[in-house]
């Protein structure tokens, strides 16, 4: 028995091959991050503790890390199928039902993401064009902060697309 709520497999195209790279990239980009991001945090309890002081940019490049690599990694684990749903509901139906389910939350994800994105879009060039800063420890433009958000909802809202495709031209078994 197959099941639908596991993502669809990649073809051999080459779409289907930049897709999984794209997606595959996502995921060593966000893994590195927390790595940076443990190693950040590691290195300035060390420091404070051997009384060098805190790394003064740490706490607000960690804040940063976090939201980004969260948001890249999202479209990774929709990817793999690793997203969060609610398993003991899928497994508890029959497969039509089942399949009923999957292409509900393939619908209701790519329109969530689909209006995610458009508002993202929307805020990103807003802020742009207001030409705002942030002022913390760094100083850079505003807009750059809904990036993260604006690449992951796109990406994600292809994703669904892409499982939704492949849960109405498959049967079943």
């Amino acid at each position: 028995m197959t099941t639908l709520s596991a993502s669809p497999p990649s073809s051999a195209g080459p779409g289907a091959r930049a897709w999984r790279a794209l997606m595959r990239a996502c995921g060593a980009v966000s893994g590195l991050m927390f790595v940076a991001i443990t190693a950040l945090v590691c290195a300035d309890v060390l420091f404070r503790n051997i009384g060098l002081g805190s790394i003064q940019w740490g706490l607000e490049v960690t804040e940063y890390l976090l939201m980004t690599a969260t948001f890249l990694g999202a479209p990774y684990l929709l990817y793999l199928g690793e997203h969060i749903r609610v398993d003991i509901v899928v497994q508890s139906v029959s497969p039509a039902v089942r399949r009923v389910l999957d292409v509900g939350a393939d619908v209701f994800g790519f329109a969530v993401c689909a209006l995610l994105c458009w508002e993202s879009i929307k805020v990103l060039l807003d802020t742009k064009a207001q030409g705002g800063m942030v002022f913390k420890v760094l100083i850079f433009p505003e807009w750059w902060l809904t990036i993260p958000m604006t690449l992951s909802v796109t990406l994600m809202a292809v994703e669904f697309l892409r499982r939704l495709r492949f849960a109405l031209t498959t049967r079943e078994a």
